[in-house]
């Protein structure tokens, strides 16, 4: 009984290490299908913003056209910029400033148009007057799991995340549901040097093969060498056996 418990444990674990190793291999090939899709549409040409999103949408909209490059034309709201606290630039404490892009006298498009550090927290952007910009859409987050989301009601200066649907509420015009990542702007804000303009996000396959690789290891050290163990063991018992010099009668 102990030994068929022990084979039951042996042969789940290999089975479940395959399983992870298939399971890393099925997250690779979405990966790359991903990485993919976003070559294609960081490589598209430039279409205005209305073009490519209704105002209309559902906030959900932004997973199916993410990094969509895209050009908006209008004339920041600075007094109405947030900061998006947390982020980090080359390890260094920060902000990510976004400003509404007032497009019309109904709509415009959150930009997010860098980072600051924590030191400017009281950055007040030079005024531009009229800009044209291009940038890759990104998708609005909301809190999930054990985050806390940013209260409601009222004007608040930061926000946890970027979270269009929080920001809209302190807005008295409409904003698209999806944000724009700052990429050109003319005419550009040189003089402050600040905010510092976000790389666009560097794309690979991530670690998936490896971890593939090492969980198929696994499960090939578990399926030979536990044969080979209990061969061994078999063949040291039977061993003795055949050389016990000692009758069983006497024993």
């Amino acid at each position: 009984m102990r030994k068929a418990i022990v084979h039951f444990l042996v042969g789940s674990a290999v089975v479940v290490m395959v399983f992870m190793g298939l399971w890393q291999l099925d997250r690779l090939d979405s990966k790359q299908k991903l990485n993919q899709e976003v070559e294609e549409r960081t490589a598209s040409a430039l279409i205005p913003i209305q073009d490519a999103v209704d105002s209309s949408d559902p906030w959900s909209i932004g997973e199916s056209l993410k990094f969509r490059r895209v050009t908006a034309e209008g004339q920041y709201r600075d007094e109405d910029s947030v900061l998006i606290r947390n982020r980090s630039l080359n390890g260094a404490p920060g902000y990510w400033l976004l400003t509404p892009l007032r497009i019309s006298e109904d709509i415009a498009v959150v930009v997010n148009r860098g980072w600051i550090p924590l030191s400017a927290e009281d950055f007040s952007p030079k005024s531009l007057g009229k800009v044209t910009i291009s940038g890759l859409i990104q998708e609005t987050k909301g809190a999930s799991g054990l985050q806390k989301s940013d209260p409601s009601g009222g004007v608040l200066k930061s926000l946890g995340r970027v979270d269009l649907q929080r920001y809209q509420e302190q807005l008295s015009y409409g904003i698209y549901p999806v944000y724009l990542q700052l990429e050109f702007q003319q005419p550009e804000n040189e003089e402050q040097g600040i905010p510092l303009k976000l790389e666009r996000p560097n794309f690979d396959d991530g670690p998936h093969l490896n971890y593939a690789v090492q969980w198929f290891s696994f499960a090939a050290v578990f399926s030979i060498g536990y044969p080979v163990v209990l061969w061994r063991n078999r063949k040291k018992l039977g061993g003795k056996k055949r050389h016990s010099e000692i009758p069983i009668d006497y024993l």
